[in-house]
């Protein structure tokens, strides 16, 4: 392990003076468990796909925007769709902060009614199912500033150091119809975009995919990018600075990717040195997970006027030119990257599995630094960088249906990522559970979005056994499962059957029927003994000479506490 943070020693020395006899934190579970906000209308109209939204399918938006830095942006978006059933009107979304001036269909301006970011429109004649239409809406206006981004989104309008304007757009919770008028749900992800963005002269506009025309006049640079792959709404964005522009390569598997950075004049040499990295974090990820899903678009960096945000093939990089000083690597990068995979690729339908987004690439640093280190380090980082900020207020999976995700309560990324190692351990087979990994990752990307059902269905067909009591426990409640133990010698207890100590285990804190099997190691020995424990107890001959203060349960570093109890001895099985 290379320079390891005093930070992290101080925190490994408090919190084991602090939890004496528990090898694990995993946060307390609080007093008061986190209660959820009262919903409203407003949630459910964001969050619910009701008839008007589900009736059709968009497969294409043609975007043209006209950006004045601090000011706000007009524009004309084409929404080309397919209804899905025969149709008389349907719903599209934008903020009503925007104006909209025209909705044209056909030649034919149609009237919209307005609930909030809802806009309502009906057609002169009924639409029929799987024919191609489309609609272009004319909008203007100044979208909301984010208050903190990216947690709090919207426009962030910026100015660099020689005072050019350095603006982007985040807007993961708050939705693409905060600047942009679309469908605006996680569901439908549109199967291509376009975006033309013109910006005063002299600076860039950067957005997904490839850059297919650039020309400038009359005072404007217009640059034009295209993505051929499906996107969710809230990765759509666009980046405007005074950027300078280099690139590298990179020999996968799957073929050769284009690394392609923008960056501010003044950070450029730092800049080629720190995203040299980038190299190292796809090429692994690509081997753990499974192809790099934009391969023809490449990988892309963007400096950004805030911290970082997984845009697909444009990933908003604000954190400083700063590696970790104790692992050596770029958090931003390193997290933000593993997005490319979970959530851009394989992507939810509702927040209330975003886990699937945040846990996973969470798992991912765990991930990198035992590739680049070993399995010990890698622990050690889940030990002080991960476990430690699980806060057990909400449970991992969510309410649906409202748009519901709050960014101060951070589980669904370390409580997420610890769930993933505590199935790993369980498990006790790397290859298959990367096998379940690559499985999700093949079968889901860029084609279909994905539930927790999807996850735990694939995860019990893999390894021909039921978790459904464990995701349950570690996904739909907020409770720390705990394993009592006793280790008792020979003639004490109903379990003394004549070896030299014995081993006594139930789990509490969790589901009744909740089982999962516990590792064990003698230091002595160096012989990891694996144990199944569920909510009746068990007693166990183990044959070891040796005592429970040389025998650490759980090497891997699973997500449970550990308490000792004599009681279990007078407990039947």
């Amino acid at each position: 392990m290379k320079n390891l943070l005093l930070f992290s020693f101080v925190i490994m020395i408090f919190l084991s003076s602090c939890y004496v006899g528990h090898w694990h934190y995993f946060g307390e579970e609080p007093k008061r468990p986190g209660i959820y906000p009262e919903f409203t209308s407003e949630d459910s109209l964001a969050g619910y796909l009701d008839g008007d939204l589900s009736s059709y399918d968009v497969f294409f938006y043609d975007i043209e925007i006209d950006v004045d830095p601090f000011v706000g942006l007009s524009g004309k978006v084409n929404m080309y769709f397919q209804p899905v059933e025969k149709i008389g009107g349907l719903r599209f979304d934008l903020y009503e902060d925007l104006d909209i001036h025209r909705v044209d269909f056909n030649g034919k301006n149609l009237a919209v009614q307005r609930n909030s970011r809802a806009c309502y429109i009906l057609f002169p004649d009924s639409l029929e199912k799987d024919v191609k239409y489309s609609i272009a809406i004319d909008y203007s206006g100044s979208p909301g500033e984010a208050k903190d981004p990216p947690w709090e989104g919207g426009i962030v309008w910026g100015a660099d150091t020689a005072l050019n304007p350095f603006a982007g757009v985040c807007c993961q919770s708050e939705g693409a119809s905060i600047w942009l008028p679309c469908k605006d749900h996680l569901s439908d992800e549109p199967d291509s975009v376009r975006m033309t963005i013109s910006v005063p002269d002299g600076l860039t506009a950067v957005s997904n995919g490839t850059m297919v025309d650039h020309f400038s006049g009359d005072g404007k640079e217009v640059y034009t990018w295209f993505t051929q792959y499906p996107v969710n709404p809230y990765n759509i964005t666009f980046y405007i600075g005074d950027y300078v522009n280099f690139k590298d390569t990179l020999d996968l598997k799957e073929g050769k990717l284009l690394l392609d950075y923008y960056v501010l004049p003044g950070n450029l040499e730092r800049a080629k040195r720190h995203f040299k990295q980038s190299r190292d974090v796809v090429r692994i990820y690509s081997e753990l997970f499974g192809p790099y899903p934009w391969i023809e678009e490449g990988f892309r960096l963007v400096e950004s006027p805030y911290e970082g945000m997984e845009h697909q093939t444009a990933i908003a990089f604000g954190y400083f030119y700063m590696n970790h000083p104790g692992w050596g690597f770029d958090y931003i990068i390193v997290h933000e990257a593993a997005h490319e995979w979970w959530g851009n690729a394989v992507s939810v339908s509702d927040f209330s599995d975003i886990w699937i987004h945040e846990g996973f690439a969470t798992y991912a640093e765990f991930l990198f630094i035992e590739r680049i280190e070993n399995s010990r380090d890698a622990r050690y980082y889940a030990r002080v960088e991960i476990a430690p900020f699980i806060n057990n207020k909400r449970p991992v999976v969510g309410p649906g249906k409202v748009n519901y995700w709050s960014h101060d309560d951070n589980d669904v990324y370390n409580k997420g990522a610890m769930v993933l190692h505590t199935l790993r351990n369980a498990i006790n087979d790397s290859i298959l559970f990367f096998d379940i990994l690559q499985t999700f990752y093949r079968d889901h990307a860029k084609k279909s979005n994905v539930t927790t059902r999807d996850f735990i269905e694939l995860v019990n067909e893999k390894t021909g056994k039921n978790w459904d009591k464990f995701f349950e426990a570690y996904l739909y409640t907020t409770k720390v499962p705990v394993l009592h133990y006793y280790f008792y010698s020979e003639g004490v207890g109903p379990g003394a059957k004549g070896s030299t100590y014995n081993l006594a285990l139930k789990w509490e804190n969790v589901p009744e029927g909740f089982s999962m099997p516990i590792s064990v190691l003698n230091t002595k020995t160096k012989k990891i003994t694996r144990f199944d424990a569920s909510t009746s107890i068990k007693f166990y001959n183990t044959s070891i000479p040796d005592s429970i203060s040389s025998l650490p349960f759980d090497y891997g570093f699973s997500y449970y506490v550990i308490e000792e109890d004599s009681s279990l001895l007078y407990e039947q099985e």
